[in-house]
């Protein structure tokens, strides 16, 4: 069995405060492991223990787990430790256990904050998880693609955000769209307009690229542009 199942189901057996002294404390010193498969491992256990504080409504044990993670992984240094922020977030976005305001109150202002990251590889991370899991724009007509969004609670994530937090994500899409990366630009579709808003296509023309191509997206332990 692998060792993220593992850590992952044990989040299930014991209380929110066993879990809170003992297997959230283990799960965040493996997310800072050097090596990409550890953390990984961790993240998914963050995920699990994060579901079980807000099933059993644990209010210390949540806000020590927020704080940690805005402390240890959103305003690290280390460039890797903020990728790890963006894919524990994601992680616990597809357990959909908080409502779309709690969910942003909580993660996406540390999350938006991101998009000037000076790290090619964080920015092109957080591109991708917005732009494939938080956004419907509203011009998308086609049915299959609504009963996608639909099935996997896309469309009522994103219409579920007040205006406020979606015109956060509008700025920050605006922002990674005229990255000067193309291919954090490929993230975000390379066609998204904001509402109201038109974007000038003299930013566009930078050939610069991340490492990581096909907009691939990895804990590896890629190198810095």
């Amino acid at each position: 069995m692998n060792m993220d199942i593992q850590l992952y189901e044990l989040t299930s057996l014991f209380s929110s405060v066993d879990i809170g002294d003992y297997i959230s404390p283990l799960a965040f010193g493996m997310a800072v492991d050097k090596v990409a498969d550890v953390r990984h491992a961790a993240i998914k256990a963050l995920s699990g223990c994060y579901s079980k504080f807000n099933s059993e409504n644990a209010q210390v044990q949540t806000e020590i787990f927020l704080d940690d993670c805005h402390r240890v992984f959103a305003s690290s240094q280390d460039w890797k430790l903020r990728q790890v922020y963006i894919n524990l977030c994601e992680s616990i976005y597809k357990l959909h256990v908080d409502t779309p305001d709690q969910y942003a109150l909580r993660f996406l202002g540390r999350l938006l904050l991101l998009k000037e990251d000076p790290v090619v590889n964080v920015r092109l991370s957080l591109g991708t998880f917005i732009y494939q899991n938080l956004v419907n724009n509203g011009k998308h007509e086609n049915s299959l693609f609504l009963f996608l969004l639909n099935k996997f609670n896309l469309l009522e994530f994103y219409i579920g955000l007040s205006d406020d937090w979606r015109s956060q994500i509008d700025e920050c899409l605006q922002i990674l769209l005229v990255d000067r990366d193309r291919d954090v630009r490929a993230s975000v579709g390379g066609v998204y307009q904001p509402r109201g808003t038109s974007l000038s296509s003299e930013n566009l023309n930078d050939d610069s690229d991340s490492s990581i191509q096909n907009n691939t997206i990895t804990l590896g332990d890629e190198q810095q542009n």
